[in-house]
């Protein structure tokens, strides 16, 4: 059995790859995700390859950024690149069972420039993806 970290790592790429049929064998038999931010929940894969698959403005591009975790608890961080142009910045919080993707909770949100008046209190650059 492959370590957790490599089964995160290439569940990840293979959303970037658009690798469905890769996805689902990661997929444990009872898989969700969870979209708080909508109030959705994802039952199955088939049902996920169907919401990508017939989205009405096109795929969206998934830029990996890098994951960390240990154990049975992971995340991934990524950039959204959508058909319209926009950039949504994204944090996917896995865990797993029996070596497979369990469950899956997904943030997203938009990237935002900082206001002048935290200034003086924050550093600037490196840590912002624009």
């Amino acid at each position: 059995m492959e370590s957790s970290e490599a089964t995160v790592q290439r569940y990840f790429f293979a959303n970037r790859d658009e690798d469905y049929a890769l996805q689902g064998s990661l997929r444990h038999p009872d898989w969700q995700m969870v979209w708080p931010q909508s109030g959705e929940r994802i039952l199955s894969h088939d049902a996920y390859v169907g919401m990508r698959t017939h989205r009405p403005e096109g795929l969206p591009r998934v830029e990996p950024l890098g994951i960390g975790g240990c154990g049975d608890c992971w995340w991934g961080e990524m950039i959204i690149h959508y058909a319209d142009g926009s950039r949504w910045l994204g944090v996917s919080l896995v865990e797993l069972r029996d070596g497979l993707v369990w469950r899956e909770r997904i943030y997203f949100g938009q990237p935002f420039s900082a206001p002048d008046w935290r200034a003086p209190w924050v550093e600037r650059g490196e840590a912002a993806i624009t």
